[in-house]
């Protein structure tokens, strides 16, 4: 008998498949990016409660790289707390079997063995003690920081995930199917956003340019601001606006332009300068709101001065 021949292959139809399949992958992504773009959007605009209007379809499609970003950052931090939670994994399922072995009974998962090793488990402790520090040292920056709710996720979705993923039971019939899985992890990470409410979203439409970030200055109209002065006064929120030199505008760091750009309306957060957890949400004319980066300007309102005491001169 001969010996088994390789059948030559075809360069072409090797060409051919894998352009086919390229095209699947963009056709599903791009499915993906838009469905993940309009969750993240209808997630911001309910945390913010905001309705935008006169949204075209460029800004549609703007919006949908906000999946990208967003999902950028989720997995970077959910990944540095998967990998946080190891040691604890790699514990639990040590007692677990231990306890299983006293019953005479076989072992009932393991650690994956990509991660099962004493390096990176100790590596994991030493992460999970930065971690730790972080979120007890850490002191939010601006009343929308919410560093500590965004490390709250991460640790909480980085523990589910290492659970759903790194802790592989011993026997075939006891694994979970993989579309079980993921739903279930999507599930639950949507249901911690909306427990935790985590900085991810602000962190996505700040790089996208939709919402100005701590500490740039937001920049209104003569109209814009009498009106938006008039507002925080009837609301009890105290808000320094700074005549702009020059010119007929106004400025301020205790507004944040949660919504600006795209669509046909702006909308702007009014924060206590001296209380920031009070605040109250405005919807503006767009074409009267602007936002100055911090490095581009020294915009700086002046300090006020205390009116001297009755009956003494200064």
């Amino acid at each position: 008998m001969e010996p088994n021949k390789k059948e030559p292959v075809d360069a072409m139809k090797l060409i051919k498949s894998l352009i086919d399949v390229i095209q699947a992958s963009f056709a599903t992504a791009w499915k993906a990016v838009l469905l993940l773009g309009g969750a993240v959007l209808i997630a911001y605009c309910y945390f913010e409660s905001i309705v935008p209007e006169g949204l075209s379809l460029g800004d549609a499609f703007f919006l949908a790289s906000a999946a990208f970003s967003f999902t950028c950052i989720a997995l970077i931090g959910i990944g540095f707390g998967v990998f946080a939670a190891l040691w604890a994994l790699k514990l639990f399922v040590v007692a677990n079997n231990f306890r299983l072995k006293r019953r005479g009974k076989p072992p009932a998962a393991l650690l994956h063995r990509a991660v099962d090793n004493g390096a990176t488990v100790f590596m994991s402790l030493i992460a999970t003690l930065a971690f730790g520090s972080t979120l007890v040292l850490l002191k939010d920056q601006s009343p929308d920081a919410r560093m500590h709710a965004t490390l709250l996720f991460f640790a909480a979705a980085g523990l589910i995930g290492g659970i759903l993923l790194l802790i592989v039971p011993t026997t075939t019939a006891q694994r979970p199917s993989i579309r079980l899985t993921v739903s279930f992890l999507s599930m639950t990470v949507f249901g911690l956003l909306v427990a935790t409410r985590p900085a991810l979203l602000n962190l996505a439409m700040v790089n996208l340019g939709v919402r100005s970030a701590p500490g740039q200055v937001v920049v209104f109209s003569d109209a814009e601001h009498t009106q938006l002065a008039a507002i925080a006064t009837a609301s009890g929120v105290k808000v320094q606006f700074c005549k702009l030199p020059t010119t007929d505008k106004w400025g301020t760091r205790d507004a944040r332009a949660v919504w600006h750009g795209v669509g046909g309306s702006s909308y702007v957060r009014l924060f206590d300068e001296t209380n920031g957890s009070r605040d109250v949400l405005v919807r503006a004319n767009r074409a009267d709101v602007e936002v100055i980066r911090r490095e581009r300007t020294g915009f700086d309102c002046p300090p006020k001065v205390a009116a001297p005491p009755i009956g003494k001169s200064s």
